[in-house]
């Protein structure tokens, strides 16, 4: 039979013997100390990995030895030893205090400025990029319009940041707002389709139909319509 006044090199065997000694097992152990069995299992095994900070398992170590009459001081000092050749930084410490403020650190203010400036930038500008682009054709203004001249210059206006094509080919907005573009005619009906499209937004399609009366290459002149 074991005896504990021997002195013993290392805290499992100390514990297993007590236990043996008492006819206590660590379920027993559990409830008589308020002690989780898991932890019990992990300071009889040195499982340091498994267990709390040091603070936490010297107060556990203290209950364990009132309940099997074990001598505090030399199962805290057997512990002790077999944590000094562990690495001693996260045993020795409080766990976290999750209440506690948090330091916030550059980058966190940098992205969450960045994050309320681009939102701002997004209510304000939420028209801009979203919605329906406000097209207006003054020339041809007209759905069909006849003419005798071989081109025509058409024009209009739209919001800048817009994208504006005709017939497929993308159209440039003065800061004003207008644009304008000579187109070549052929004889008989042609068909001049503006698409118009908001960044985030809609795509409106506007088709405007010219005839022309020209049997050859002439200058611009005025637009006859019906």
């Amino acid at each position: 039979m074991p005896s504990l006044n021997e002195p013993h090199h290392d805290l499992k065997t100390l514990l297993a013997e007590a236990l043996e000694l008492r006819n206590v097992d660590h379920e027993k152990l559990a409830q008589l100390t308020g002690i989780s069995e898991r932890y019990i299992w992990a300071i009889q095994n040195v499982e340091l990995e498994k267990l709390p900070p040091a603070p936490y398992v010297r107060g556990y170590l203290k209950k364990i030895a009132e309940v099997l009459h074990l001598d505090h001081d030399e199962i805290w000092d057997l512990y002790r030893k077999e944590l000094a050749h562990k690495t001693s930084g996260r045993y020795d410490t409080l766990p976290e205090n999750r209440f506690a403020i948090r330091r916030i650190s550059r980058t966190q203010i940098f992205w969450g400025v960045t994050g309320v400036l681009l939102a701002a930038y997004l209510l304000v500008n939420v028209g801009n990029l979203l919605g329906t682009p406000n097209l207006r054709i003054t020339n041809p203004a007209q759905v069909i319009t006849t003419t005798s001249d071989s081109h025509i210059v058409v024009s209009g206006t739209l919001d800048r940041q817009d994208k504006l094509t005709i017939n497929g080919t993308e159209v440039f907005i003065d800061t004003n707002g207008v644009f304008s573009k000579d187109l070549p005619l052929q004889p008989g009906l042609n068909d001049i389709t503006f698409a118009a499209q908001r960044f985030l937004g809609r795509q409106i399609s506007v088709t405007r139909q010219v005839i022309s009366t020209a049997t050859g290459t002439t200058t611009p002149a005025s637009v006859i319509t019906h």
